[in-house]
């Protein structure tokens, strides 16, 4: 009895509680301790369509919990399904049928990988590893399972064989801009509706930042941005639900990106404070749902739970891991093609000073290097982040 309440009163001990984090504090002391696998999960059992918005694209623990998620028996038996923002849909075919292919030799399903992750996008490569450990994810489960998962990539069709010139890469990349959105909530609903007729209705699908809200939103210069989880939301109705997971905000600064947290830090504080790293709840009823909402700087007058129907907190910001590039990612035979791309892009952009640089050789290999390399990093201005949740932590 007595172990129990020290871990009971662990977290008073480490920390007092600021004021300006206790009513966040006390609505985490209400809410029912479920994990964020579990939580997800039973949003399945209530709703056909869970829509997850993903962090920063490089963030590997995020797919950590996704792995939890599909490695679940319930996910294996009864949903099966993912659609993805990242992959677009002409590689769908291909991509759901590999991934279902049993008992593949080791080096071709490496060698697969990589063409998947080499052609997944409008850029050059797609160089975000945690793309690969998803995909192979999805491949060592299926490859055990006998409820095999279907993956559906659903981005905008590009396919780099199709562009010859800087023209064409113009044609087909700026509908990136606008209607992308559209298009990705219309790829996912038509393949929605192949598998719906065959009894197969439940699906999670994974789109990034903005793509996810359920509304559209209003930038301060007063363009309406269309997001494909607005679309989605209102064709499936309240089949849906839209969960965000805690995560850094991010925004341009003159020197690039640069990140900071939702509330200043209240939100990561609160959790800090009671010593949780996984949970997951409704926002509805809750004082984190009813909180402005800053996730991006927008002109709607928004609260989170207008944007989102949930909450899942996987993992602190310390145990965010970017991870980017890896061996094999530009394999041997794809170096020239991929400096074809490369070059095609940098064209577009009117890059002169690094298509000057391609010219090197020595550049070259550099770059080849760097691409070949994974890298580990946190966001940008980490210190920043820890510093704005620590300083409402009262030792």
């Amino acid at each position: 009895m007595r172990n129990l309440l020290l871990i009971m009163l662990f977290p008073f001990y480490c920390y007092s509680q600021n004021a300006e984090i206790k009513p966040y504090v006390q609505s985490l002391k209400n809410i029912e301790k479920t994990t964020a696998k579990d939580y997800i999960i039973q949003q399945f059992k209530e709703h056909d369509i869970v829509i997850l918005c993903e962090r920063d694209h490089s963030d590997i623990s995020q797919y950590e919990l996704i792995k939890e998620i599909l490695s679940d028996n319930y996910f294996k038996k009864h949903v099966k399904n993912v659609f993805t923002e990242i992959g677009v849909i002409n590689l769908q075919p291909e991509i759901t049928k590999f991934l279902k292919t049993r008992r593949l030799d080791s080096l071709y399903v490496d060698k697969k990988l990589n063409e998947f992750q080499q052609n997944a996008s409008f850029y050059p490569v797609w160089e975000r590893f945690p793309y690969y450990y998803f995909l192979r994810t999805i491949y060592n489960i299926n490859n055990t399972s006998k409820n095999q998962i279907s993956l559906y990539p659903s981005d905008s069709e590009f396919d780099w064989n199709q562009i010859k010139t800087v023209e064409d890469y113009t044609r087909e990349y700026e509908i990136e801009i606008e209607p992308r959105d559209s298009i990705i909530a219309y790829n996912i609903i038509n393949q929605y509706e192949k598998i719906k007729a065959k009894n197969n209705k439940k699906a999670l699908i994974i789109l990034n930042i903005r793509h996810a809200y359920k509304i559209h939103t209003i930038t301060p210069d007063n363009t309406i941005v269309k997001n494909a989880g607005k679309y989605l939301s209102d064709y499936f109705g309240e089949k849906a639900v839209s969960i965000l997971s805690n995560r850094p905000i991010f925004y341009k600064s003159e020197k690039g990106w640069n990140y900071k947290l939702i509330k200043d830090g209240k939100w990561d504080a609160a959790f800090k404070f009671m010593n949780i790293d996984n949970i997951g709840f409704d926002f509805n009823n809750s004082y984190f749902g009813n909180d402005s909402f800053d996730l991006q700087e927008v002109k709607n007058k928004l609260k989170y739970k207008n944007v989102f129907d949930g909450f899942v907190f996987y993992k602190t910001i310390e145990e965010h891991n970017l991870v980017d590039y890896f061996n094999g990612l530009i394999s041997k035979d794809f170096e020239k093609e991929f400096f074809r791309r490369l070059t095609i892009q940098l064209e577009y952009f009117e890059n002169t000073t690094l298509l000057e640089k391609l010219k090197d050789q020595n550049f070259r290999e550099k770059v080849l290097n760097e691409w070949t390399t994974k890298r580990i990093r946190k966001y940008q201005n980490f210190e920043y982040l820890i510093g704005s949740r620590d300083k409402y932590l009262d030792k």
